[in-house]
């Protein structure tokens, strides 16, 4: 518990600390290292323990990272006013990685076998990372340190979403949640794993709910404009909401189709 994986200047006692869960028994076949949602802005690795138990216990261990966020009181009075814009989330992911890459093995992981993953903002960091090599190689990693990729419920064109969210939302929601995220819109293509695709061949499943397939199937549109869409898969749960299957992923106890997909693409990948 509590492990950091960072200790610059800029160290956050809070947030720069990931959990790692590993099986109670035999050695882990691969790691994945779990980004949790919460619009960039809310959110920790405390209430993704039972999510990653679910893994764990069939044989995956999963790195529950933290991260610093991003100012919140657009949804919440409780939030702060105050916090960091990207890109420094994702230097966070990245740094949080690379310690899995350079210290896995003391804990009984493969470092050949590393995954990202996450939800809903975790999803946009998880295919950013693996999408956008610049944020491993400030840690001198490359983008190959990345065996697959497994964004959940996520967005993937920031251009398009702060579109969606300002029609849907309203101009106030849009300014104070992707702009209080990503800042002007100028910098959004950069920020969106959409940019990135051509040339990218890390596996990726791509996991979608019903309230967030208009961001998936947008970003699956322009998948399929690339080449490398062989290497990127989708699936949709339509019938599951944003909640309902975080909460199904997050049931260690109870059966999850979304979860057996995140394992069966493991194994797949493991075998290839």
């Amino acid at each position: 518990m509590d492990l950091a994986y960072y200790d610059g200047a800029d160290f956050d006692d809070r947030r720069h600390r990931l959990n790692l869960v590993l099986p109670a028994e035999g050695t882990p076949r691969a790691t994945v290292l779990w980004i949790h949602g919460g619009a960039w802005a809310a959110g920790d690795r405390s209430r993704e323990m039972t999510l990653a138990q679910g893994l764990a216990d069939q044989g995956i261990a999963v790195a529950v990272m933290s991260y610093r966020l991003s100012p919140g009181r657009w949804m919440s009075e409780r939030l702060p006013d105050e916090g960091i814009q990207h890109p420094e989330h994702i230097r966070d992911v990245a740094r949080a990685f690379a310690w899995l890459w350079n210290n896995g093995a003391d804990h009984g992981l493969d470092r050949d076998a590393l995954f990202v993953s996450g939800y809903s903002a975790g999803g946009h960091l998880s295919a950013l990372l693996a999408m956008d090599e610049s944020y491993l190689a400030e840690q001198g990693l490359d983008g190959n340190t990345v065996r697959g990729a497994i964004p959940v419920a996520g967005a993937y064109d920031i251009e398009n979403y702060y579109e969606l969210i300002r029609e849907g939302l309203g101009e106030e929601v849009a300014v104070g949640h992707v702009l209080g995220v990503f800042g002007p819109s100028e910098g959004h293509a950069a920020a969106s794993p959409a940019s990135y695709l051509d040339g990218y061949d890390t596996p990726t499943l791509i996991i979608s709910e019903g309230e967030s397939a208009i961001y998936t199937q947008h970003f699956e549109g322009i998948v399929e404009e690339h080449p490398s869409n062989d290497v990127i898969d989708f699936v949709y749960f339509s019938e599951e909401t944003h909640n309902s299957l975080f909460f199904q992923l997050a049931d260690a106890e109870a059966s999850s189709a979304a979860r057996d997909a995140m394992v069966s693409f493991i194994d797949q990948t493991l075998r290839n």
